[in-house]
């Protein structure tokens, strides 16, 4: 069994996540993110794919919404390993559910993957 402090180092890493949908700070995503994270998903019908700096060459043309409404539910939580769903909403007018996997390297939890479905 996992202790509380693990679950609350994830989710402490997920909502660097979100802080940076909300403010737009890239660096602050970066601290969220493994430097190989991959992520893929569906936006406005079109796959995307690839390395997550796909994703924040889109947060600096696009900015952050601070009228964001989050939600983090950590689903699973083994030794090094942790998936969550993050459920966005109002981001830029849009909404989304993410899972993401995180591993937790050198003693800190980072999203290795991100798949993401818009609503």
């Amino acid at each position: 069994m996992e202790s509380l402090e693990e679950y609350e180092a994830v989710v402490s890493t997920m909502k660097k996540y979100v802080g940076a949908c909300s403010t737009g700070d890239v660096d602050l995503c970066k601290e969220a993110f493994d430097e190989n994270a991959v992520m893929y998903g569906y936006l406005n019908g079109t796959l995307y794919n690839g390395s997550i700096n796909n994703f924040y060459e889109a947060l600096k043309q696009v900015g952050g919404d601070p009228g964001t409404k989050t939600r983090i539910d950590v689903l699973a939580l083994v030794g090094t390993e942790a998936v969550v769903r993050v459920v966005m909403n109002d981001w830029h007018q849009c909404c989304f559910t993410d899972f993401h996997t995180l591993l937790k390297i050198d003693g800190k939890w980072k999203i290795i993957s991100k798949c993401y479905h818009q609503y």
